[in-house]
C-alpha cells in the first residue's frame, strides 16, 4: 500500500491538460479558459451616470443645501442609450438617467432624491456635490489592452458577463474530459431487471455516471460486464479508444474472480500503483494507457464514491487545468460519540455534523461499512482519521468536510 498523499501526487503527475475548444460565451459557465484574454475595449466605454438625477457643474452648487437650495435651468434630458447633443453651461442642469453618457461641461451628478422640481423649467438642488460624484469614468473597471482573464481561469457567470461586455461571442476553453464507466461482476443486475437469487443491483455505475454528469463531463456508460477476463479486456479496449478517463468498478482485489487488474494490463494499461493505505478504498488501482488515465475502483459503493472524491475528481480537474488537488478536510469539530477502532490506514468516517454555540459537533454514524449506502445517506459530512490514530473518544477533535 502507498500513502494517499503519494497516490494523489502520482495521479496528478499524469493528469495533463487537455487541448482547447471554442464554445459560445453563453455556454462557457463552468468551463476553464484556455489562454489569456486581453481587453479590447474600455469598460465602461464612456463616462456615464451611476444614478438617476441631474448632470451639473459642482462650482455652481458649492453653497447648496436643504436650508439654502440653489435653482438651475433644466436644459434637456438624456436617457440610457442616448448621446448628449448639448453641454452643461453655467447655471444649467441636464436631467440624466442611470447609464446615460455624461454631457460635456458637467463634472458631477446629483441624485434625483436630492432635488425637487421648480417652476419655469427649473430644478432646485438641495446638495453640494463634489466633482466626480456619481460618475462612472470610462475605463475605470477595465482598460483596453489590460489582461482581462488569466489562462486557466474558471469561468463563472461573472466572467461570462465580462466577456460579453467586451463583445466576445466565442471563447476558447479546455476540452472537458470524456469519461467511460464500467461496472463488473456476475452478481450485478441492472435497474428494472428481475432480482434473481444471489444478485444485487448495480449501484456503482449509476452513482459514478451521475457524479460525472453533475460536473458537466461527457460520459459513456458501458453498463455491466460479467466476471470474465476476456470480456472485461474487450470492453476496456473498446472504451479506451474514446475516453480520456476510464473508471472500472469491481474486480481489482485479490479474489479468485477479480479479473480487472489482469485484464487492464492485457489491454495495454501500465500500472502506476495498486492499493492505497485508506479505509474504505484500499484496492484502488491507477494506471495509464498513453495519455489516458485508468482507475480500477473497489466494488463496494461507499468505497467507490470515497475514491471518486479523493482521487478521480482531482484528476479530472487537472485535465481541465482547474485548481486541482485534494478535496481538503478544512473544518474541525468535536466528536460526541466514541469510535473504538484503531487504524493502520487513513480512515474516512461518515458523520452527522451539527453546530451549537458556534462549535461543530461530530456524531460518527454507527456502524460504518464500505457497502452500506443507507449509512452514507444518513451522513452530511466525511471526517478523516489519520493512519496510526488511536480509537476516537468523545471530546476528540477531527477534521471533516461536507458531503455535497
Amino acid at each position: 500500500m502507498i500513502d494517499p498523499a503519494e497516490a494523489l501526487r502520482l495521479i496528478m503527475e499524469h493528469a495533463r491538460r487537455l487541448p482547447p475548444e471554442t464554445v459560445w460565451v453563453e455556454d462557457a459557465a463552468g468551463r476553464v479558459l484556455a489562454g489569456e484574454v486581453t481587453a479590447t475595449e474600455d469598460l465602461p466605454p464612456f463616462d456615464n451616470s451611476a444614478m438617476d438625477g441631474y448632470a451639473v457643474r459642482s462650482a455652481d452648487l458649492a453653497s447648496a443645501s436643504e436650508a439654502s437650495p440653489v435653482e438651475l435651468a433644466e436644459r434637456d434630458i438624456i436617457r440610457a442609450g442616448d448621446f448628449p447633443s448639448v453641454s452643461v453651461g453655467p447655471g444649467e442642469a441636464i436631467r440624466i438617467m442611470t447609464g446615460a453618457p455624461v454631457p460635456s461641461g458637467a463634472d458631477s451628478v446629483v441624485m434625483v432624491e436630492r432635488t425637487r422640481p421648480a417652476a419655469g423649467g427649473r430644478v432646485t438642488i438641495l446638495h453640494a456635490p463634489r466633482a466626480g460624484d456619481h460618475i462612472r469614468r470610462a475605463g475605470e473597471d477595465v482598460r483596453r489592452g489590460a489582461s482581462l482573464l488569466a489562462d486557466g481561469a474558471l469561468l463563472r457567470p461573472y466572467e461570462v458577463a465580462l466577456l460579453a461586455a467586451q463583445g466576445r461571442v466565442e471563447v476558447a476553453v479546455t476540452r472537458r474530459p470524456r469519461v467511460a464507466v464500467l461496472a463488473t461482476g456476475d452478481e450485478l443486475a441492472a435497474a428494472g431487471a428481475p432480482l434473481a437469487p444471489g444478485k444485487i443491483r448495480n449501484s456503482n455505475g449509476p452513482a459514478l455516471v451521475s457524479a460525472l454528469r453533475r460536473r458537466g463531463f461527457e460520459v459513456r456508460d458501458g453498463g455491466i460486464v460479467r466476471d470474465d477476463r476476456e470480456a472485461i479486456r474487450g470492453k476496456i479496449r473498446d472504451h479506451l479508444g474514446w475516453a480520456d478517463v476510464l473508471l472500472v468498478s469491481g474486480g481489482v482485489s485479490v479474489g479468485d474472480f477479480d479479473f480487472c487488474k489482469a485484464a487492464l494490463e492485457e489491454a495495454g494499461v501500465r500500472e502506476v500503483f495498486w492499493k492505497v493505505a485508506i479505509k474504505p478504498g484500499k484496492p484502488l488501482f491507477f494506471g495509464v494507457s498513453g495519455d489516458r488515465l485508468v482507475f480500477g475502483l473497489p466494488g463496494n459503493p461507499v468505497s467507490v464514491l470515497v475514491c471518486f472524491d479523493e482521487f478521480v475528481r482531482p484528476a479530472l480537474e487537472g485535465l481541465e487545468s482547474k485548481s486541482a488537488g485534494h478535496t481538503g478536510f478544512h473544518l474541525a469539530g468535536t466528536v460526541v460519540n466514541d469510535y473504538p477502532k484503531e487504524t493502520d490506514r487513513r480512515r474516512y468516517l461518515f458523520c452527522e455534523v451539527t453546530r451549537e454555540d458556534g462549535e461543530f459537533l461530530v456524531r460518527i454514524v454507527r456502524p460504518q461499512g464500505s457497502g452500506m449506502i443507507g449509512m452514507a445517506c444518513r451522513a452530511n459530512a466525511l471526517a478523516v482519521h489519520p493512519a496510526g490514530g488511536r480509537p476516537l473518544r468523545k471530546g476528540d477533535v477531527v477534521e471533516f468536510r461536507w458531503l455535497k
